[in-house]
C-alpha cells in the first residue's frame, strides 16, 4: 500500500503548520509520522493504515497537566483544537433567572399518540406474522445504523469516509429513523458535545432524566443552544450533496421510509395485513428505535462507570450499549470523540462498528479514525474513576 502524505491525515482540526517546529518523515510503506522537537511539547502522531484502511492515533501522553473538566493540557486538547465536537471550556452560562421555558402543544401531542399507538402495537404483536417480526427487526437496524453509522459516527463527528452509494443508503436510513435531517442532526449533536451539559446543550442532563430524554423535544430551543448553532462551521455538512437533497426532500422521504415502506412491504410479499404493518413495523419500530436514540443522551449520561474521564457526567451503560447498537461506551465517546469505534474495544457489543468495517472490506468506508490503546490506558490511568473497562460498556 503506498502511504500518501495529505495535508489532514485525520481531520481532528490540526494542520501542519500549526505544529511549525515538526517534520513529516515516511517510514516503510504503511506508516506516516509526525515527529516534532521536543520543546515544542507537542505528541508525536503515526498513522498507520490497516487492511480494512483505518486511521489510528497512536499520540504519546504528555506531562503537561491541565485544568478544568476536559483538561485543556492534554493531548486530545492539542490535537483536536478547531474541531466542533470537543468541549469548550471558554463557554460561560449568562448570570440571572433562566428564560422561561415555553412548551410546544403540538410536539406532545404528536409524541402521546405515538407512543399510545406504539403500546397498541405491543399487543398486536402475538398477531403478526413471523416474517413481519423479522422485518421489524431488520427495519430497527437499518433506521439506528442511519443514526449511529450515519448522523452521529459519519457526519456529526466526521470519523470516518464513506463513498457516495454507502452515503446514500445512511441518509435514507437516517429518514427511515425520522430524527430530524441529516443536518439538523449533526448541527445539534455537535453542539451537545461543544456545550455539554450546559445550557447550550440541546439535550442538557442536568435538568434532569425526563428532559434528556424526551422533554428537550417537547419545549423550544434554550437561547443559547440556539446562538451556538449558529456559529458553528457547517461547511462540510453544506457541501455534501447528499445531505442537501435529503433536507430538501425530508418530509417526503420520511413519509416513504418510516411509514410506507415498512408497512406495505408486509402487505405485499406475504400477506400481511396493512393494520399490523402500520402497528407493528410501523409506529412500535419507530418508537423503539426514538427510545434507544434517547437513552444515549438520558440513561448514558447518569448511570454507569467513567472509567476514561471522571470529570465528566457521560457513562459506560450496559444497557444503552445494546439497545443502541454500541453507543453507550459514552463515557469513551466523549473523551475521544473522533474515534469512529466510540469504544476502546471495537466491535465487541457494537454492531455499528462491526457495520462500519464491513463497508471498508467492501471497499464502501476509509479512512476510519481509532485512537492508540497506549493513549487510552494513559488517558484512563490519570483522568478515569478507577473502575474497570471492560467489553460490556
Amino acid at each position: 500500500m503506498k502511504c500518501e502524505i495529505r495535508r489532514h491525515p485525520v481531520n481532528v482540526g490540526v494542520e501542519p503548520s500549526e505544529l511549525e517546529v515538526g517534520q513529516w518523515k515516511q517510514s516503510g510503506k504503511k506508516r506516516l509520522h509526525l515527529i516534532s522537537v521536543p520543546s515544542c511539547k507537542a505528541p508525536e502522531v503515526a498513522f498507520t493504515s490497516s487492511p480494512i484502511n483505518k486511521t489510528t492515533v497512536a499520540m504519546t501522553d504528555t506531562e503537561v497537566e491541565g485544568s478544568g473538566r476536559h483538561r485543556r493540557g492534554d493531548v486530545l486538547a492539542e490535537l483536536t483544537t478547531g474541531r466542533d465536537d470537543v468541549f469548550d471550556e471558554t463557554y460561560k452560562e449568562k448570570d440571572g433567572p433562566k428564560p422561561p421555558m415555553i412548551v410546544v402543544w403540538k410536539n406532545v401531542v404528536l409524541m402521546t399518540f405515538l407512543h399510545i399507538g406504539a403500546v397498541y402495537g405491543i399487543f398486536l404483536v402475538p398477531s403478526v406474522h413471523t416474517l413481519t417480526l423479522a422485518w421489524s427487526v431488520f427495519c430497527f437496524l437499518v433506521s439506528a445504523l442511519g443514526v449511529t453509522a450515519g448522523a452521529h459516527r459519519l457526519w456529526s463527528h466526521r470519523s470516518y469516509k464513506a463513498s457516495l452509494p454507502l452515503r446514500i443508503f445512511l441518509a435514507t436510513a437516517n429518514s427511515m429513523a425520522f430524527q430530524n435531517d441529516v443536518f439538523e442532526w449533526a448541527r445539534d449533536h455537535r453542539v451537545h458535545h461543544k456545550f455539554s451539559e450546559t445550557d447550550a446543550d440541546p439535550h442538557n442532563a442536568v435538568r434532569g432524566f425526563f428532559f434528556a430524554h424526551i422533554g428537550w423535544l417537547l419545549v423550544r430551543k434554550h437561547p443559547d443552544v440556539i446562538e451556538k448553532g449558529k456559529k458553528l462551521d457547517l461547511s462540510d455538512l453544506k457541501a455534501d450533496k447528499v445531505i442537501m437533497f435529503q433536507r430538501k426532500y425530508y418530509k417526503m422521504s420520511v413519509l416513504l421510509m418510516c411509514f410506507t415502506v415498512p408497512m406495505l412491504v408486509p402487505w405485499y410479499v406475504w400477506g400481511e395485513s396493512l393494520w399490523l404493518g402500520y402497528f407493528v413495523p410501523g409506529l412500535l419500530r419507530y418508537t423503539l428505535v426514538l427510545n434507544a436514540t434517547w437513552l444515549v443522551n438520558s440513561a448514558a449520561h447518569m448511570w454507569g462507570n467513567r472509567p476514561y474521564d471522571v470529570n465528566i457526567n457521560p457513562r459506560e451503560n450496559k444497557f444503552v450499549t445494546f439497545s443502541a447498537i454500541g453507543e453507550g461506551f459514552h463515557n469513551y465517546h466523549h473523551t475521544f470523540p473522533y474515534d469512529y469505534a466510540t469504544s476502546e474495544f471495537g466491535c465487541k457489543l457494537n454492531l455499528t462498528t462491526c457495520f462500519i468495517d464491513f463497508m471498508c472490506f467492501l471497499g464502501l468506508a476509509k479512512d476510519c479514525k481509532r485512537v492508540s490503546r497506549d493513549l487510552v490506558l494513559a488517558r484512563a490511568q490519570r483522568t478515569g474513576d478507577g473502575s474497570t473497562r471492560n467489553r460490556s460498556g
